[in-house]
């Protein structure tokens, strides 16, 4: 956990100062415990450190929300030559990876502007650095969030699981038998295959095939998708409180895990098994941020809700879901510093993270040293469990969601008149309908990509629709 400019970098290259914020810390003092540890978190010294600090999670069962890729190393590389010595006085080239700075911590699913680039720039080169600074959460947000997703047909490992399966076994009971996934709002879709002519594409010795990698995604739908586009207050709050009361897996300082009984609340998804120690008051900068848990009740639910809704309407229409995870790139330095969701969060009528982004603000002596000076606004203790981040509200809806809706509801309405004129007939009727996976000439396999398309009706209307529904409707009823 470390601000966003984490990293080696020198800002003194990138600014022409002499102060440098990002290795400053290395001629500190480092205190240590009685076993030899060191502190972090709130300080350097014993006084306001921890020596237990939580802040990323490996996890040890397959992950299905994208967001929850946020504790991944995501940062680029510069593929360089640099000169090897033999040993002889002779000297070779050899190939290298450079990390690209600047390091970010908590990148994908999150969308923090970085404050060493412009705010209307993703990469940007600097005089005296000889390698280009890039925005990496706004770089693999881009290549993840429409082009992947997880299935959640993945080996169920033991304890994790009641009972081990292997990928093969899951995808085999899901698809025969309608047992649900990870994500229970995952449904298979019926094609008409048999179940063995299915599983003979989609696995062999065990493995899935690059079949099951290409078409699984057309073997699933979603009951209930939502779409990020909505202005509906009440909807956002049924969504981002979806898992109050849940129950919760914790873990003990030694290890030992518990599961935690509903307290009204819902919890926040950022570290799997959190210490059990619910944070009430992140105004405190103790150990305490540094290795306990969040949860939000019903009114910070409502307030971020709310405060969503407001920066939808600025933002949107969102066309992908990389849209809406990133920030807004351009001269509006208050799109451009977060996506939809941190924004909502930093919404001074937003109380889940107030008193800590109040802990950093944008000074003269900031201005003057940062390209993006705005983007040092916020709290100081970034990546710490009581920091409620974007990625830990999009981890639990995030295979849920879309930029577009599926279903529709049509209603439309007719009239007969009489030689003269006169009206004397009016009806009015409703029509749901959904869009299905089959393209509109179904002589072309739903798993054709749309640049691959050869029928030229596919190529213009996509996917077929098909009424789920119809009804004649009541004069009171419009």
């Amino acid at each position: 956990p470390v601000p966003q400019d984490e990293g080696s970098i020198s800002q003194a290259n990138l600014t022409e100062s002499q102060f440098n914020p990002l290795t400053s810390w290395l001629n500190a003092p480092l205190d240590e415990s009685l076993q030899g540890q060191g502190f972090y978190g709130s300080s350097l010294g014993t006084e306001f450190g921890s020596n237990f600090v939580v802040t990323h999670s490996v996890p040890r069962q397959p992950i299905v929300s994208l967001a929850a890729l946020q504790h991944s190393f995501a940062n680029g590389f510069n593929r360089i030559t640099q000169p090897v010595s033999t040993g002889s006085g002779d000297r070779e080239h050899a190939m290298a990876l450079l990390p690209l700075m600047p390091h970010i911590s908590h990148a994908i699913g999150n969308s923090l502007a970085p404050s060493v680039i412009p705010s209307d720039k993703t990469v940007h080169n600097v005089a005296n650095y000889p390698h280009p600074l890039a925005d990496h959460s706004y770089l693999a947000n881009r290549e993840l969030w429409d082009a992947w997703f997880l299935s959640g047909i993945a080996p169920q490992p033991a304890p994790a699981f009641p009972q081990a399966k292997t990928q093969e076994k899951v995808a085999r009971d899901f698809f025969g038998e309608d047992k649900p996934l990870p994500v229970a709002r995952y449904l298979r879709v019926d094609t008409g295959e048999r179940l063995d002519t299915l599983m003979g594409r989609l696995f062999s010795e065990g493995i899935p095939t690059q079949t099951a990698i290409d078409e699984i995604a057309s073997h699933l739908r979603v009951d209930g998708m939502f779409n990020v586009n909505s202005t509906s207050a009440e909807a956002w709050k049924a969504v981002l409180g979806s898992l109050r009361d849940r129950q919760i897996v914790t873990r003990a300082v030694n290890g030992t895990e518990s599961v935690e009984a509903p307290d009204g609340n819902t919890p926040v998804a950022n570290i799997g098994a959190p210490h059990d120690k619910v944070i009430e008051d992140d105004a405190n900068m103790d150990s305490g941020q540094w290795n306990g848990r969040r949860t939000l009740n019903d009114e910070e639910i409502d307030e971020l809700a709310e405060a969503l809704v407001k920066e939808i309407r600025k933002r949107g229409p969102f066309l992908s879901l990389a849209d809406f995870v990133n920030r807004r790139v351009g001269k509006d330095t208050k799109l451009a510093r977060a996506g939809a969701i941190q924004s909502a969060l930093d919404d001074d009528k937003v109380s889940i993270n107030k008193r800590q982004n109040s802990s950093r603000s944008v000074t003269d002596n900031v201005a003057n040293r940062f390209l993006f000076p705005e983007a040092e606004e916020g709290a100081m203790n970034y990546g710490s469990p009581s920091l409620v981040k974007q990625a830990d509200i999009l981890t639990p809806i995030a295979p849920v969601l879309s930029a577009r809706s599926d279903s529709f509801i049509i209603r439309t309405y007719g009239e007969a008149k009489a030689a003269n004129g006169q009206i004397i007939a009016r009806a009015w009727c409703e029509a749901v309908v959904e869009r299905r996976r089959e393209y509109v000439d179904p002589s072309e396999n739903a798993t054709t990509p749309l640049v691959n398309l050869a029928v030229d009706v596919n190529r213009r209307f996509g996917r077929a629709f098909e009424i789920i529904s119809f009804r004649w409707l009541n004069p009171l009823e419009i």
